[in-house]
């Protein structure tokens, strides 16, 4: 007689065979963890003008031929510093996680620490540049944005000093400007948010460790 074949069972801890599993949300890990990047360019750029002035103040000077004053030092000295500190910036993230706080870079000098659970979500926003006092035109270029909204009941957080090139933080919204970081998109949003919602849900496993 014929017999249907048994039911292929589960592994144990898996799903059925030809099931389609969900993919796993990235682990947040217990290291640091960058969010957001940098834009490098700009840093670059000025590390690159910055060791060409350098070059052209060299050649003209010669130290390595003659004596040379006080001024040529200090103008190098300068230059090479412009040109480690554009490196520098460039290759600070915009947000990091680290444990239970994010760490949000918008000022060269600072980094300010936003404890994970009052961290709402991300989103995209713009905002219009002024027109340069030249340009002819009614309006400016809109500029892409990302905005890292903080719990209002959060009010020590509501406003930071910032860069106002890199963005801006004010009345609990964190603003990214896009032209100084990686480049915004709607994938770069949903990943934040759904790596925001798996750190929080985390946190508390880490604290009962």
């Amino acid at each position: 007689m014929h017999r249907d074949p048994p039911p292929v069972e589960a592994p144990h801890g898996g799903a059925p065979a030809g099931a389609s599993a969900e993919a796993a949300p990235p682990a947040t890990g217990r290291g640091p963890v960058v969010w957001l990047r940098s834009n490098h360019r700009p840093g670059i750029g000025i590390a690159g003008m910055a060791a060409a002035l350098l070059l052209v103040v060299l050649l003209a000077s010669r130290p390595w031929s003659r004596p040379v004053g006080v001024v040529p030092w200090l103008l190098g000295g300068g230059l090479a510093v412009a040109a480690a500190a554009g490196l520098i910036l460039s290759s600070r993230p915009r947000i990091v996680l680290a444990a239970r706080e994010v760490r949000v870079h918008l000022a060269p000098a600072r980094v300010e620490i936003v404890p994970l659970e009052i961290v709402e979500c991300f989103f995209l926003g713009s905002r219009l540049e002024p027109p340069h006092p030249r340009d002819v035109r009614t309006g400016g270029d809109r500029v892409r944005t990302l905005v890292m909204r903080i719990a209002e009941r959060a009010v020590d957080h509501a406003e930071r000093p910032t860069l106002p090139l890199w963005g801006a933080w004010q009345g609990g919204s964190v603003t990214f400007d896009g032209r100084w970081c990686e480049p915004l998109s709607v994938d770069l949003v949903r990943r934040l948010n759904r790596d925001l919602t798996t750190a929080k849900r985390a946190a508390p496993a880490r604290g009962a460790t």
